[in-house]
């Protein structure tokens, strides 16, 4: 069985790495559309690209509003790693559903580079007190209880009875960095569509396996399992 510490830090390892392909895609845009070209650049990320129905800022700022929910959860769990013993705290509550949209998150190109780098950070400082060998960390944060809350339904019958329409799930942290990873993967395979046929970029402009899923890519580059 994999060990706490060597799954977070696989888990932290992916996310960051998401999110070092978003920042590659912002600096592919600038590129592309000249040396000084962040008006232009800004104007694609915002543009909804009439194939998928969104703009690459509308899915960039969704997919960070849920990977930054994981990341601060994690982080909070790493602070009170010591503090009290794990059986003695209150689930983390994530409700991924509440966000703010259509703000300078989804059309400045500037702050979101700042959100992604700064979502990396706290990644990073978990991976390495981790690596540092702190007895315990991992496992408390891993194995964190958490609540995570979304909408399984439109229907807002039960918001008018006065209740809540979420659906509130067990969870654990570990598992929430997990999803993060996977909803963020989903989200840049729909940024590659809109970056390769309305964003003027084109397929070597953009971080390698940009989009792709790790099963694919080891489908693509392992005969064995191709073969199997």
């Amino acid at each position: 069985m994999t060990s706490a510490a060597t799954l977070l830090r696989s888990l932290c390892r992916s996310n960051g790495a998401l999110l070092r392909q978003k920042v590659g895609l912002l600096d592919a845009l600038t590129a592309r559309h000249g040396p000084d070209g962040l008006a232009a650049a800004t104007e694609v990320f915002t543009k909804p690209c009439p194939i998928v129905g969104a703009s690459i800022g509308q899915h960039l700022r969704h997919s960070m509003d849920h990977m930054e929910l994981a990341a601060l959860v994690a982080e909070a769990r790493l602070r009170s790693a010591y503090d009290a013993p794990a059986d003695a705290e209150e689930p983390a509550q994530i409700h991924y559903d509440l966000r703010v949209r259509g703000g300078t998150l989804e059309t400045d190109m500037a702050e979101s580079r700042k959100r992604i780098v700064a979502v990396e950070n706290v990644l990073e400082g978990i991976h390495d007190a981790v690596a540092a060998g702190l007895n315990g960390v991992a496992s408390h944060i891993v194995h964190g209880p958490v609540h995570a809350s979304f909408y399984l339904s439109a229907d807002d019958a039960e918001d008018r009875e006065g209740e809540s329409s979420e659906s509130a799930l067990p969870s654990t942290v570990g598992r929430e960095l997990g999803f993060a990873a996977h909803h963020a993967i989903h989200h840049l395979a729909m940024v590659k569509v809109i970056a390769l046929h309305s964003a003027g970029l084109e397929e070597e402009d953009l971080p390698p396996d940009f989009g792709r899923a790790p099963s694919t890519v080891r489908y693509a580059n392992d005969p064995e399992i191709r073969r199997s």
